[in-house]
């Protein structure tokens, strides 16, 4: 009889536990509340942010290249230099003197404003 009753009083909570796991109503899991905030607070949309501003630099070097002047038989050799950015259209280029591949003719170009080097024909 002991042995009976014991049987059914468990048999008894094991139905009460087993209900305490079902989804109760509204809710996604069977912690509910707990379990939705935290997929709340971690699928969260991002702040957006606004896009940053992108500044051309006030400095650019420009390598050593070959260029061509009128008045001179084949190409200057110019040295590589640093160029100052003026506006989108315009450098200012320190002095520059240009060279044969000879070495036998130089040519002395002033520092002043100029056209950026992918925009100019000269050096």
């Amino acid at each position: 009889m002991l042995i009976g009753t014991a049987m059914i009083l468990s048999a008894g909570s094991l139905h009460a536990a087993l209900g305490q796991t079902r989804t109760p109503p509204g809710g996604t899991t069977p912690g509910g509340a707990m379990f939705d905030r935290l997929r709340q607070s971690t699928t969260r949309p991002m702040p957006e942010t606004p896009a940053p501003i992108v500044r051309p630099p006030d400095m650019s070097w420009v390598p050593d290249r070959f260029v061509l002047v009128p008045g001179v038989d084949g190409q200057l050799l110019v040295p590589g230099h640093w160029e100052r950015r003026l506006s989108d259209h315009e450098v200012y280029a320190p002095p520059l003197t240009g060279r044969t591949l000879q070495g036998d003719t130089t040519i002395n170009f002033p520092a002043r404003a100029r056209p950026p080097v992918n925009e100019r024909q000269f050096p």
